[in-house]
């Protein structure tokens, strides 16, 4: 189950006796927790009845004495487990789970790996409680996630933003959610946000930035390309290895829709594994103006240039690698050829 349903769950009033919180994305995890600390009991009532315990510091006889304890003053008494995954014999837990106490609720926080499923405990627990599965996504699940998400926060984010925030921010949902918490903070049930938000958003010049670099490369304007990209090389921070990234995965997918020729748009999709139809329309548009021949030499340039910035055989700084890589990039008409000296 999601975030978002254990967040609808808990305002309607439906509580169960377990939550299992497991999974990579502890960011996730995190929110869920804090949701039912602030949720479950008043404010003045979790002195008495709420109990917060260390995985680390108990085994799972210490954690059943908390939960058979009767509440004081509220009608639950709740336990939260953090770092559950360090709990000694957490598996012991099973014969509570399967029958587990009415006046208590159990959150078991499991990070770093999800619960293991041939368990009889996640069994017992998924029959009396509610899984909250925090799993690493795949990166053509990441758009429909920040979609949902969205929606969730009452943000209507527009497609080509959503793009641009997996762009600049990455896939890793520790780093996308709380960029989305700010954006439901001054843009919640209001006009779409639009890229030029994301950019102000991650604090980006709206003039030079990576958005701007690609279209400037799109378009062949070799004074724009090249003025954007000495821009970005003098900010502060500047690292060439991001952007090698982020140029990689653009002509990658150019070249995915120009070997597929006139393919469907649903294979075109499976194929760049992301079904977005705005993408997969601008990836098209975009790829008519490249040969094949042109796409191949461009991504050999961009992994000669990433051994470069990585330090194989160069003491050149940044900037004056940004550079020679654009350049390649406008005119790659030789093929690449790693030269060691």
């Amino acid at each position: 189950m999601s975030l978002g349903q254990l967040q609808k769950d808990i305002k309607a009033g439906k509580f169960y006796p377990i939550y299992l919180l497991h999974g990579e994305e502890s960011y996730l995890i995190d929110e869920a927790a804090e949701f039912l600390e602030a949720h479950l009991l008043p404010e003045n009532q979790k002195a008495f009845d709420q109990q917060i315990l260390y995985g680390m510091d108990m085994n799972a006889r210490n954690v059943i004495e908390q939960l058979m304890l009767f509440p004081l003053l509220a009608e639950r008494r709740v336990v939260f487990v953090r770092e559950a995954q360090q709990l000694e014999e957490l598996k012991d837990l099973e014969t509570y789970a399967s029958r587990p106490a009415p006046s208590s609720v159990l959150i078991l926080c499991h990070k770093g790996k999800s619960l293991d499923k041939r368990l009889k405990l996640y069994d017992a627990i998924k029959k009396n409680g509610f899984i909250l599965a925090a799993d690493r996504m795949k990166e053509k699940e990441v758009q429909a996630w920040l979609k949902d998400t969205a929606g969730t926060l009452h943000i209507k984010l527009d497609p080509e933003a959503a793009s641009l925030m997996i762009e600049l921010i990455g896939i890793d949902i520790d780093q996308l959610y709380p960029e989305l918490k700010k954006l439901a903070i001054s843009h919640s049930n209001i006009k779409p946000v639009m890229p030029a938000d994301i950019i102000d958003l991650v604090g980006m010049s709206r003039e030079y930035n990576v958005f701007e670099l690609k279209n400037a490369l799109e378009a062949g304007d070799i004074v724009k390309t090249m003025q954007i990209g000495a821009r970005m090389a003098e900010q502060k921070g500047y690292s060439l290895i991001p952007l090698i990234a982020l140029l990689n995965g653009f002509y990658s997918g150019l070249l995915v829709v120009k070997s597929l020729g006139n393919a469907s748009d649903a294979v075109i999709g499976e194929a760049m594994g992301n079904k977005n139809t705005w993408l997969i329309g601008k990836t098209k548009e975009a790829a008519r103006r490249y040969s094949l021949e042109h796409l191949e030499r461009c991504i050999g340039w961009l992994h000669i240039y990433d051994m470069k910035a990585k330090g194989w055989y160069s003491s050149v700084d940044d900037r004056s690698l940004t550079i020679e890589l654009l350049d390649h990039l406008l005119y790659p008409g030789e093929a690449p050829v790693f030269n060691e000296n």
